[in-house]
């Protein structure tokens, strides 16, 4: 477990709200500001029918996968797919375990633009054995996915590379990349016959003026090399109840995944509460716009603190986060020097940060913020403290 969330589970098991200096844990992308919102639809009564007490398709029922490929067909992948063409298994970790199982042999690899969510590497170097092959992208031009960045990262691997995994918006700079960027991405890793894997779990947590666009309806066709993922977890502020969808259109990878959901498939219980909140179309209606609103607020507030800080970061578009950019605080341009920073933050603030090395940036110096973990007034607070220490 990365050292970082090691600190961040002990500390909040030890903090005291009454305290003005408590620990602030700013570094697990969970969205902490919906729970209103949430808790009326999930703890309403509720009558759970017979059938999900009972064994049904591991992938998910077809009731529920129906209701699921109906909901993301408008409002997260773009276009419309079928029942037959969606899995759900417990979390979109296992849905790209098993994605990236199906797709690779041990000791192959997988392409990864980074910055990245940290936690890809246990999804396909644990079980898997995989290996990641990191394309770093610059700071310079705000992280924007390079073909010459992929390229370079593809002819550096000394193993075979069989997919791409794409990631918008993006964690942990919360930006959407552009129409060009995703279209010529996948462009190119079809031209050197690669699988890509989009993921789009941020999906419906977009909340600049920089509109989220569907990969899916970005590339002219779909075929059965472009594989989606999405989740409960972020856009729907549920990661707890580990429910991951994915979708392709590739008959083989589904049957495959499909023998061995077994072992990561969603509770039936879960799945009809999730089936009923789908549903519940004016629900959900209002709380995508408050959900996205609280967002915008949460952003604006924490870039602004920031900013009067003197604190630099990269504007962001979507998500639960953003990036601070802290290399001129850096004693040296090392790793072992923002692993000091951070040590240094934690200890002197009290406020956790994801330091940028967990997220397999390419330079030292960058630390990601999760905005929506907290109240807006305690990532404020967290923000004065932290500059605090740095000045």
């Amino acid at each position: 477990m990365p050292e970082y969330v090691e600190e961040h589970d002990k500390r909040t098991s030890e903090k005291d709200p009454t305290d003005p200096n408590r620990y602030i844990g700013l570094a697990i992308a969970e969205n902490k500001l919906v729970w209103d919102l949430l808790e009326p639809q999930i703890n309403r009564e509720r009558h759970v029918p017979e059938r999900s007490a009972g064994y049904d398709d591991m992938i998910g029922s077809e009731q529920f996968r129906t209701t699921v490929a109906s909901f993301a067909s408008e409002r997260v992948w773009g276009r419309t797919v079928e029942a037959n063409e969606v899995i759900t298994l417990a979390g979109a970790g296992s849905i790209l375990e098993m994605l990236f199982y199906t797709l690779g042999d041990p000791g192959e690899a997988v392409l990864v633009p980074t910055p990245s969510y940290a936690g890809f590497w246990a999804d396909i170097e644990t079980r898997d054995a995989l290996h990641i092959i990191p394309a770093h992208t610059n700071p310079d031009d705000d992280f924007a996915l390079s073909v010459n960045a992929l390229q370079a990262a593809y002819d550096s691997a000394q193993v075979p590379v069989r997919a791409l995994l794409l990631t918008n918006p993006a964690n942990p700079t919360g930006r959407i990349h552009s129409d060009d960027e995703i279209r010529d991405a996948i462009g190119w890793a079809r031209s050197v016959g690669l699988h890509v894997v989009v993921n789009e779990v941020y999906a419906l947590s977009a909340y600049s003026d920089t509109p989220f666009i569907p990969a899916g309806t970005i590339i002219d066709d779909i075929d059965d090399d472009v594989h989606f993922v999405w989740a409960f977890s972020k856009d729907f502020a549920m990661s707890g109840f580990r429910c991951g969808v994915m979708t392709s259109t590739n008959d083989d990878l589904r049957a495959a995944i499909s023998e061995l959901a077994y072992w990561s498939s969603v509770s039936g219980d879960t799945q009809h509460l999730l089936d009923s909140m789908l549903q519940d179309n004016v629900w959900v209606e209002g709380y995508l716009a408050e959900m996205q609103t609280r967002l915008r607020d949460s952003y604006g507030r924490t870039s602004g603190a920031l900013t009067d800080a003197g604190i630099p970061f990269f504007p962001a578009d979507a998500g639960l986060f953003l990036l601070c950019d802290l290399r001129k605080f850096l004693l040296e341009a090392t790793w072992d020097a923002e692993q000091a920073l951070w040590r240094r933050i934690l200890e002197g603030a009290n406020v956790n940060l994801t330091p940028g090395s967990a997220c397999h940036i390419g330079e030292p110096g960058f630390m990601r913020l999760c905005f929506a973990q907290e109240p807006a007034d305690v990532v404020v607070d967290a923000v004065e403290r932290v500059a605090s220490v740095l000045s």
